[in-house]
C-alpha cells in the first residue's frame, strides 16, 4: 500500500515536472552555414534571423468551449445545407410538375383538335350523296374507319400521335 502511494507520488511529480519542462519557447535561427535551425534552447550568440515562438498555454476549458463552438457551427452549416438541398429538390419537383402540366395541356389541345378534325371527316362522309360509285356499305365502312381512329385517340392519346 505504501509502495503504491510512493509510486503514485513519483508519477504525479514526473507529470508536473514534464509539463514544466515542455512549457517554454521554440527558437528559430540561421546558423553561420546558412542552415535554418529549430530548438527549445536559446541559439548561440552569432546566430542570424533569431525568432522566438512562445508556447500557447494549455487551457482545457477554452479548448472545450472551442470544440463546442465548432460543433455548433458545423451543425448550423449542415442544417443550412440540408435546407438548401430540400428547397432545390422542391423547386425541381415544382418545375417538373409545371412541365408535366404544360405537356398534358398541349396533348389535350392536340386531342381536341384531332377529334374535331375526325368528326368533321365523319360529317363530310355522312353528307356525301349515295350514287353508283358510293354505296351505303362504303359509307358505313369509311365512317367505321374514322370512328376507330377516334376510339384510338380516346383510348391512348400519346400512342395515337406516335403512329
Amino acid at each position: 500500500m505504501c509502495r503504491n502511494i510512493v509510486l503514485l507520488a513519483v508519477v504525479a511529480w514526473m507529470a508536473l515536472w514534464c509539463g514544466a519542462v515542455m512549457a517554454g519557447s521554440v527558437y528559430t535561427w540561421t546558423d553561420a552555414d546558412g542552415v535554418k535551425r529549430f530548438s527549445d534552447s536559446p541559439p548561440p550568440e552569432d546566430a542570424k534571423d533569431v525568432q522566438t515562438i512562445d508556447e500557447i498555454p494549455n487551457n482545457p476549458q477554452a479548448e472545450k468551449q472551442q470544440r463546442q463552438d465548432y460543433n455548433r457551427m458545423v451543425d448550423k452549416a449542415s442544417q443550412a445545407a440540408d435546407r438548401q438541398l430540400k428547397e432545390e429538390a422542391e423547386k425541381k419537383a415544382m418545375e417538373a410538375e409545371k412541365e408535366a402540366d404544360r405537356r398534358k395541356a398541349e396533348l389535350d389541345s392536340r386531342v381536341v383538335a384531332e377529334r374535331e378534325k375526325l368528326q368533321k371527316e365523319i360529317d363530310a362522309i355522312k353528307g356525301r350523296a349515295l350514287g353508283p360509285t358510293f354505296s351505303p356499305g362504303q359509307k358505313a365502312a369509311m365512317i367505321e374507319k374514322v370512328q376507330k381512329k377516334i376510339d384510338s385517340l380516346e383510348r391512348d392519346p400519346k400512342g395515337y400521335f406516335l403512329q
